[in-house]
């Protein structure tokens, strides 16, 4: 089980706890006219979502690609309906549930990743995992987490991957990595520190400088062990006597 993610049944209590609050709401406020599909509508294909990756999860194993469907195209689907009905929760001002439907992101994740599929809708994952380590300090925690993250850079699609965006400094697929460097640093293993900043440089080598620049600076501010610091110095010299030269 993966540590970072909650079961299918657990997210699925969770998501209906957190619905119904989003479907009475809605009721109580119920516009005219909308032009807009209704929560009632997205509640609907999410419960489909959730009985399908149940049957396949009991039928074909909880892990590796599926005989039928396509996974890729099934999790795009859940997690698409379900960032408009977290939409729905922000206009409704129903930031109490905003922790549960974190955790649904997550378990759609995991379910997409465990069965080889691709992720195609990363925007609500990442601001979700960026909550979850918002939440997070045991250093093993942050390891899990880090790995997890690294899983889901691994199946976001070759699209993501291009990095078309290059001029928006908020784009999901830069954040997603900037944020796994920063958990890989907090989790205080020098292996998976350096599995990761190679990736990073590598990746989005205009921004290895300044992450290594701030990385340096978190080090004495926060306290960090000698050994964390030593593979943040090692990086920080190396990519700034590159952008010096």
């Amino acid at each position: 089980m993966n540590p970072v993610a909650v079961s299918l049944a657990d997210a699925a209590r969770r998501y209906k706890q957190a619905a119904q609050a989003v479907l009475g709401a809605y009721e109580a406020r119920r516009p005219a006219t909308t032009h807009q599909v209704t929560p009632a509508q997205l509640d609907a294909g999410i419960d489909q979502f959730f009985a399908i990756s149940t049957k396949v999860d009991r039928e074909q194993g909880e892990t590796g690609p599926i005989a039928s469907d396509d996974v890729s195209q099934l999790g795009d689907y859940g997690l698409t309906l379900l960032t408009d009905l977290m939409t729905w929760a922000q206009q409704l001002e129903l930031r109490e549930f905003d922790r549960d439907f974190d955790s649904v992101v997550l378990s759609f994740t995991d379910w997409i990743v465990r069965h080889e599929g691709e992720i195609r809708t990363l925007e609500p994952i990442v601001d979700a995992l960026a909550h979850y380590a918002n939440r997070t300090r045991e250093p093993e925690q942050l390891e899990a987490l880090t790995r997890f993250m690294t899983r889901i850079v691994r199946s976001s699609s070759k699209l993501i991957k291009q990095d078309l965006e290059k001029g928006n400094p908020g784009r999901p697929w830069l954040v997603l990595n900037l944020n796994r460097g920063i958990v890989a640093t907090r989790s205080h293993n020098p292996e998976l520190m350096e599995e990761v900043f190679e990736e990073l440089a590598r990746f989005f080598p205009d921004h290895a400088a300044q992450f290594f620049a701030e990385g340096m600076q978190q080090m004495d501010e926060l306290n960090y062990p000698p050994h964390v610091r030593a593979v943040m110095a090692r990086y920080f010299d190396r990519f700034t006597r590159r952008t010096m030269h």
